[in-house]
């Protein structure tokens, strides 16, 4: 059923990416003017915010695992290494919509670099969350969708991205995400078990 969903999600991120990638819609249109007129207060947060919740974030997360699961020959972390890498991978289908940014820039804008970097992170905590420390769950999850918004906000708020950019990112990779981690057999056990259950 996980996997099924995760392919219901990447082929919505496709289509909101072919719809949106000639003209931006209304809604991207009045997000985008309304952010620019939140003022500097927001500007000068969403600077801090892209910095520390950015691409770089991925980077250290996948050498960490990579790392951590080659000393530790430990088959759970280089399958997450594996999944993290497979997630943040969606960034490359922006070279397939070629979508131009709100403001002039070199790179292209669906899906957000940022967002689908911290979106893969996000889902492969909470992955290894629910192996190592289920209890810890549900703050896992909460962190995981705050520190997504926090980014999706920034990249917007900056005019970086349209809305839909990080609306296309969080799709894909938690789309792909799922996929994937069926494949890999990340599902835990017991989790399941009980949807079998059900």
């Amino acid at each position: 059923m996980g996997a099924l969903i995760g392919v219901v999600l990447a082929l919505a991120s496709m289509v909101l990416g072919v719809t949106v990638r000639e003209e931006p819609p209304a809604l991207d249109e009045g997000l985008h003017r309304a952010a620019v007129g939140l003022g500097p207060g927001f500007e000068h947060a969403s600077v801090v915010v892209s910095f520390v919740l950015s691409p770089g974030l991925a980077t250290i997360a996948l050498i960490s695992l990579g790392l951590r699961a080659f000393l530790a020959k430990d088959p759970l972390l280089a399958r997450c290494a594996v999944l993290l890498a497979a997630c943040w991978s969606t960034l490359f289908a922006r070279y397939a919509y070629q979508r131009v940014r709100p403001i002039e820039f070199p790179k292209w804008a669906y899906p957000s670099g940022h967002v689908t970097a911290v979106t893969a992170v996000a889902f492969t905590g909470v992955v290894l969350c629910a192996w190592l420390a289920r209890r810890h769950l549900k703050p896992a999850v909460a962190l995981g969708c705050t520190a997504v918004a926090l980014t999706a906000a920034s990249r917007v708020v900056l005019e970086m991205h349209w809305f839909t950019d990080t609306v296309g990112a969080v799709l894909a990779v938690v789309g792909v995400g799922l996929v994937v981690a069926h494949a890999l057999k990340l599902v835990p056990v017991g989790v399941m078990s009980r949807r079998e259950q059900s």
